[in-house]
């Protein structure tokens, strides 16, 4: 399989891509060094200007980021401040419709007498609150009463009982 190769391929198998026309890169005088040395900085030159270009246009998105992030907390404030004011007129609302319930309901004396109405009620609250109060000292009272009268008839029986096993003996 060695001798399929002749010297030719073997001889293009070493030659560099960049150089197809099998020349040195060498220059042979000293002009073309120059000459290479020139466009290699010219090349330099025209992707440092591409790399500036393109950093202009990163730094014009950061700031028309940043101008964004600005825009973007006026809009959270105005949001914020068209709620508020939207709970305000949401509560007004609300009484309002409460008040127009009162207004057209003809069972509703007025305020004045919605206070009455609310005094009265703590009254009979405090009334009974007092009625209670009074009802468990009577319930006490009977208990203690029981107590004392079944202490005396304890106390009575067992002295009637030593009287008569007395007399008996």
């Amino acid at each position: 399989m060695a001798g399929t190769f002749d010297s030719s391929d073997h001889e293009e198998s070493f030659t560099s891509p960049s150089n197809p026309a099998g020349r040195s890169k060498t220059p042979t005088n000293p002009d073309s060094r120059f000459d290479v040395e020139e466009s290699r900085e010219a090349a330099l030159r025209k992707e440092l200007e591409g790399v500036r270009k393109i950093n202009e246009v990163i730094e014009g998105v950061i700031g028309t980021l940043e101008r964004a992030k600005g825009n973007m907390g006026t809009v959270s404030k105005t949001v914020d401040n068209a709620s508020t004011l939207l709970n305000t007129w949401t509560r007004i609302l609300s009484q309002t419709e409460h008040n127009q319930r009162l207004l057209l309901n003809p069972e509703w004396k007025g305020a004045t007498q919605d206070l009455l109405d609310m005094e009265n009620e703590a009254l009979r609250k405090q009334q009974e609150a007092e009625r209670r109060a009074a009802e468990a000292e009577r319930r006490r009272e009977e208990a203690r009463k029981k107590a004392e009268e079944d202490e005396r008839k304890r106390a009575a029986g067992t002295a009637s009982s030593t009287s008569r096993g007395v007399g008996r003996g």
